[in-house]
């Protein structure tokens, strides 16, 4: 597909990965790093001298949809995540246009869980599914 032309893929340091993700969950419209300055990756970006340090521009990476695994759930789909599980899914859900979320636990009623350990407001939730204990969907 992408030899087609089909679908782009494109390089991106890890940290500006994350940094790109959290840009479009919190609505920054770009940033400067000097992440990728003098690589490949820095050609035809906007590259600006900012105290002495040459930076180049990044935009947001947002997504269509993301696809997240959570620890528990509510009806209105709070989410309370575990472990690992808290690095990138809660700024990916606010990243994405359609959050749909595995969960692993319950999913419980509305007022269950508890409000300090709601790690992503249902608001930035579209659908729940609860995997089978066994893992397997028949």
């Amino acid at each position: 597909m992408y030899n087609d032309g089909e679908i782009e893929a494109e390089t991106v340091p890890q940290g500006t990965l994350a940094e790109r993700i959290r840009a479009a969950a919190s609505g920054i419209g770009a940033f400067y790093t000097p992440a990728s300055v003098g690589t490949e990756l820095a050609e035809g970006k906007e590259h600006r001298e900012i105290n002495g340090r040459t930076y180049v521009l990044e935009t947001p990476l947002h997504a269509d949809y993301a696809l997240i695994r959570a620890f528990r759930a509510d009806t209105f789909g709070n989410l309370q995540f575990r472990l690992t599980q808290r690095n990138f899914n809660p700024i990916m859900a606010m990243a994405a246009r359609v959050t749909i979320v595995e969960v692993e636990d319950d999913i419980v009623p509305v007022g269950e869980l508890d409000p300090d350990k709601v790690h992503v407001p249902g608001v930035y939730v579209n659908r729940l599914v609860k995997i089978p204990p066994d893992g397997i969907f028949d």
